[in-house]
């Protein structure tokens, strides 16, 4: 089974994200900037949802579009 594009980005980019936030996330909670924190983690949560949702779409029409031509 192939995988999907849409899992695939994702996943990378959560990957990514844990690793920027126990990088700097921690920094930030030591000088007491949890608001900047928190928000900078939601803002990240947003982000990788909507590309997922967004990629997802784009992977069901490419493959509406594949089985339509023959």
């Amino acid at each position: 089974m192939k995988l999907q594009r849409h899992i695939i980005v994702t996943s990378l980019l959560v990957i990514y994200a844990l690793f920027m936030t126990f990088h700097f996330g921690l920094d930030l909670l030591k000088n007491g900037q949890e608001t900047r924190f928190y928000l900078t983690v939601a803002a990240e949560a947003l982000v990788i949802i909507l590309t997922f949702f967004a990629l997802r779409r784009r992977d069901r029409i490419r493959k509406r579009q594949n089985k339509d031509i023959p």
